[in-house]
């Protein structure tokens, strides 16, 4: 473990431990070089040694070194010094989401959505450039007191198309997907389901899969359905919950496909909570057979019967009186209430066929009386009966041929194509920018769906080209709160990163980007730069102060100890600072050298002979420095 003082590279001076995993220690430390503090995590010392671990610690670094998005933690450097293998992070505010989760108890639908989908986008970003995290949880995920989500720990993360991890599953049990669990292939997919677990937690409070041992936890990710987020939490939409469990799908296949894909389901949330844009997975069961008891085989017949006929909407009403009857005299066993739940679904069929048969016929009257009656004769071709007369043998009316206009709205351009082709119709395409569909989705039609209109007829659709983009107001000079404030209403999303200034004030806007009067995409990130004031400290006053005090001293004010000399003085004590080389209340740089001279007490006529306990208050001092 390292104490506070000591230094890595030369230039990076431990302040605190501030966290522990598996692999490495977490420490807060002042990067004296260019005046910031920063996050160095640093290997265990068990591990040191073990080559299979540096091999990871090293990918750690490389992995993450690439990767500069504004939801991910970012890495400034990597280094070694003796058996000491460390890397140095940004230093993120804020807390854990796992804290979050615990401190608020249940998330809002509101912000459940808006983190994940800060979320899914720095997870987006590290897919692009083939880097699984493979251990997505709240624990390595930061939640800033202004919302901003920060994504960490890339211990575990693996380049995609390095080897395929088929001996172990890594990550936590808790949020390990089923392909993990049962320690095949993994892929960004892998991450999506974990997010997944993630989002469910957030809205609902716990995890939905959880028991005292991992193997069985292990086994419910492969064997159990999750528990439907709105029978936990009802007061979220019916779309977030789709989404949560399409995430959840056992089968990566099922699951949406891409970050990206998610992300734009994300947003349509609010938009529609009946959630009818999730396009759920077709489930097909095609497990294999398995060999269970009779005792077992009965208790799944009843089971099935009993959720049948609660399911089932029997219009029969002797039926279920019937089924009553038999349950009051105990006479209705798990085949017959089957076969009672097959009986009500067969009838409702019929019923729905009749219905259809009798809608076709109707149809098939209503064309016979209208032809028959001239009522769909059309304009200029239609000849009266004086006119046909002279046409030999044609008693007849000349008529265009009539289609109905489809519903087009939210297909693709190419599916609108196809179905108005189907309909022997033609197709004419406009476009405008929209945020209503997705991009290259139809917006609207100029002939409104269910009209008849003649063959050859054509249809102009107007297609989404892009999102509506905003422009950006302009916040700096405002305070961060106000800043964010104004940003989010847009919506933007907002990014905060923070430098010293010697003309801002503390807490004010230095700079953002994109610049104000720019262009951007609804909930795109807006990053705003704040001061974290002068970058210039006060030198504090070191006299009476032994050398280790004044050493803290100067640290607490992210100042550092220079050259140390020393005299004799009749009026200070031993070993107590007589003057510095800057005066008190000096204002100088952060990471500023001080020097001090320290009193050798009063000196003697003679000049005694040198010895042990003369030089022991240095020795205490230099050993309370180390």
């Amino acid at each position: 473990m390292l104490e506070a003082g000591a230094k890595l590279g030369g230039r990076y001076e431990i302040i605190k431990k501030i966290g522990a995993g598996g692999m490495a220690d977490v420490y807060m430390a002042k990067d004296n070089k260019l005046g910031r503090f920063v996050a160095i995590k640093v290997l265990k010392e068990e591990f040191s040694s073990d080559e299979n671990f540096l091999r990871k610690f090293d990918i750690e670094a490389q992995a993450v070194a690439g990767l500069l998005h504004p939801n991910i933690i970012n890495v400034y450097d990597v280094g070694i010094e003796g058996d000491v293998h460390y890397i140095v992070m940004e230093l993120a505010d804020g807390i854990t989401l796992k804290e979050y989760i615990r401190n608020e108890k249940r998330l809002t639908a509101e912000d459940t959505v808006n983190f994940s989908i800060q979320i899914a986008e720095a997870i987006g970003c590290a897919h692009e450039h083939k880097i699984i995290h493979r251990d997505i949880k709240p624990q390595n995920i930061l939640v800033s007191s202004y919302g901003a989500i920060k994504v960490t720990d890339f211990g575990i993360a693996k380049a995609a198309n390095s080897n395929t991890m088929t001996s172990t599953a890594i990550g936590s049990v808790h949020y390990l997907s089923p392909e993990q669990a049962r320690g095949g292939f993994s892929d960004s997919r892998s991450d999506i389901y974990a997010l997944g677990i993630t989002m469910y937690e957030m809205v609902t409070g716990r995890v939905p899969f959880d028991h005292e041992n991992g193997v069985t936890i292990a086994l419910m990710h492969l064997q159990n359905d999750a528990i439907p987020p709105r029978e936990i939490n009802s007061n979220i939409p019916k779309s977030l919950e789709k989404i949560i469990l399409k995430c959840l799908a056992k089968k990566p296949e099922e699951r949406y496909q891409t970050a990206g894909e998610l992300i734009v389901d994300l947003k349509k949330v609010f938009e529609d909570p009946e959630g009818s844009f999730v396009k759920m997975p077709v489930f097909v069961d095609d497990s294999p057979t398995q060999l269970i008891g009779d005792a077992e085989i009965s208790q799944i017949k009843s089971q099935i019967a009993d959720r049948s006929i609660e399911k089932s909407e029997l219009s029969n009403t002797e039926i279920k009186k019937q089924k009553a009857s038999k349950q009051e005299e105990g006479m209705v066993d798990g085949d017959e209430e089957e076969d009672i739940a097959v009986s009500g679904k067969l009838e409702k069929l019929v019923v729905i066929l009749a219905i259809v048969v009798a809608v076709i016929i109707a149809i098939g009257i209503f064309s016979f009386i209208g032809k028959a009656s001239g009522l769909f004769k059309v304009g200029k071709n239609n000849v009266t009966t004086e006119n046909t007369a002279n046409v030999a043998g044609d008693t007849s009316t000349e008529e265009y041929k009539t289609t109905t206009v489809p519903d087009l709205y939210k297909l693709t351009a190419e599916a609108a194509e196809e179905k108005l082709d189907a309909e022997k119709l033609k197709c004419q395409i406009e476009y405008e920018e929209s945020d209503e569909v997705q991009l290259g989705c139809v917006i609207r039609q100029n002939i409104e769906a269910g009209r008849e209109v003649e063959e050859g007829t054509t249809v102009i659709i107007t297609v989404n080209s892009g999102e509506v983009k905003k422009s950006v107001p302009q916040v700096t000079g405002q305070t961060q709160a106000a800043a964010t404030k104004i940003l989010r209403n847009i919506p933007f999303r907002v990014s905060v990163q923070e430098k010293y200034s010697d003309e801002v004030a503390e807490g004010i806007v230095i700079s953002q980007s994109p610049d104000a009067g720019k262009k951007a995409a609804k909930n795109s990130t807006v990053t705003i730069v704040v001061s974290k004031g002068s970058s210039k400290v006060t030198v504090p006053s070191l006299t009476n102060y032994t050398q280790s005090e004044a050493s803290r001293q100067l640290r607490n004010m992210g100042l550092v100890l220079g050259n140390v000399a020393s005299e004799y003085n009749d009026d200070v004590k031993k070993g107590y600072v007589i003057r510095q080389g800057v005066a008190a209340g000096t204002k100088v740089s952060n990471g500023t050298a001080i020097s001090i001279v320290i009193s050798l007490g009063p000196k003697a006529t003679e000049e005694p002979t040198t010895t042990e306990e003369e030089h022991e208050p240095d020795t205490e001092e230099e050993e309370d420095y180390e």
